[in-house]
């Protein structure tokens, strides 16, 4: 603004020079004249001044107006990336809820993290889902002495549970996945989720090292939810290509015990619903067996909304499979060894020759675990079992290694 009244003073200046000395330098012409010739001077300035702004203004603002388009442009873009990952973790669906629903549990995961809980500490406030992983026996007997609490952990524990601290907080949490087959063909229908945790140096810590220490300190409900919101969101990604792949996740005893932990399970499944067919919730059958009332009433209304259980650790098959299937289980593991002709099996109330069929009009089908070589395979087609699950079919791997 002072710079536009300066160059009026200046043109109202000249114009007044212009006006006192024409009539003094020109011949002939009077005072009226030289008003005149000063008014005419200082009305052109003015107009060619205010063409000339009108020009800078103009230009500036297209330039202005290009930024702005740029700005937007880059806007939408960064909008167009934000929605598609928002797409992904949402699902074609657009579940929002069930996003927002996993949101408030990683913030619950945090604040538990950042409160560092005291190994005594037997009750959380979050859902539990366990790592269950099948394990050699001389690990399972490790984890066995290692959750002792009348012994003393050693330091390889310490170790193991720093590892453990550094891969939560560090987001280090992998999940792993393995392939449920169909017999005879070895087509993958299924997978297994498990939990695996990075250390310093990049190296795999597998449940059998860190399942003790984990529960001794508290930290293996903060393991297990991590697992979940990644099945779901794996789930989500992995229904946009092919919607027939199913997922099983172990559900702990823990979980079942605790009514209040149960209870926000059930409501985490609840905005979740829209996986119930691809999600399969695993059980142990003692658990099962045990379950309170309330836990009943929890998986009735599971069921209702449409998610498929199964039966996992199978000690016998002595029970009533229709009630097991008006339950909504769909399927039973069981270790393959114990479905092998010529065995002494499991305990049952049928020949072992009809358990399939038996299972069958009970709309369950039965999963062999633990085949770890062909005669194993050849054996369970003899007693035309369905599925399969172990190290011979595959490994645990990363999502992305798996096709």
């Amino acid at each position: 603004m002072l710079y536009h009244s300066v160059i009026i003073i200046a043109y109202a200046l000249t114009a007044v020079v212009i006006a006192v000395q024409t009539p003094v330098y020109v011949q002939g012409i009077e005072p009226v004249a030289g008003y005149w010739a000063g008014g005419v001077f200082f009305l052109l300035c003015a107009l060619v001044h205010d063409f000339i702004m009108r020009h800078v203004e103009r230009s500036r603002f297209q330039r202005d107006l290009l930024k702005m388009r740029s700005d937007l442009d880059m806007a939408e873009s960064g909008l167009d990336r934000f929605d598609n990952i928002l797409g992904r973790l949402a699902g074609k669906d657009g579940n929002m809820e069930s996003f927002a629903a996993e949101m408030q549990i990683l913030r619950k995961l945090l604040k538990q993290l950042s409160s560092d809980p005291a190994p005594e500490k037997k009750e959380e406030e979050e859902i539990i889902l366990s790592v269950d992983e099948e394990v050699p026996e001389e690990l399972d007997d490790a984890v066995e002495t290692a959750a002792d609490p009348r012994e003393e952990a050693p330091p390889r524990d310490d170790a193991i549970l720093e590892i453990v601290r550094a891969g939560l907080q560090e987001n280090k949490v992998d999940l792993y996945l393995q392939p449920i087959v169909r017999l005879p063909q070895r087509r993958t229908l299924f997978y297994e989720a498990f939990s695996r945790i990075r250390g310093p140096r990049g190296e795999v810590i597998t449940p059998g090292q860190y399942l003790a220490v984990a529960e001794s300190a508290g930290l293996i409900g903060t393991i297990d939810n991590l697992l979940l919101i990644r099945c779901v969101q794996l789930i989500r990604r992995v229904r946009q290509r092919n919607a027939d792949i199913g997922f099983f996740v172990n559900v702990s005893a823990r979980t079942l015990n605790d009514t209040a932990f149960f209870r926000q399970f059930v409501e985490f499944l609840d905005q979740n619903k829209d996986l119930s067919e691809s999600l399969i919730l695993e059980f142990a059958q003692d658990d099962i067996e045990n379950a309170s009332e309330v836990i009943q009433k929890g998986l009735a209304t599971l069921a209702k909304m449409g998610f498929s259980f199964s039966v996992d650790h199978v000690q016998r098959l002595d029970f009533d499979f229709g009630e097991l299937g008006d339950r909504h289980f769909r399927y039973l593991k069981v270790a393959a060894g114990e479905l092998l002709p010529g065995r002494p099996g499991l305990p049952m109330d049928i020949h072992p020759d009809d358990l399939r069929e038996a299972l069958l009009r009970e709309n369950i089908e039965l999963i062999a675990s633990m085949v770890e070589d062909e005669d194993t395979v050849i054996g369970l087609l003899d007693v035309e079992v369905g599925f399969g699950q172990g190290f011979l079919f595959g490994v645990p791997r990363p999502p992305q290694s798996v096709n």
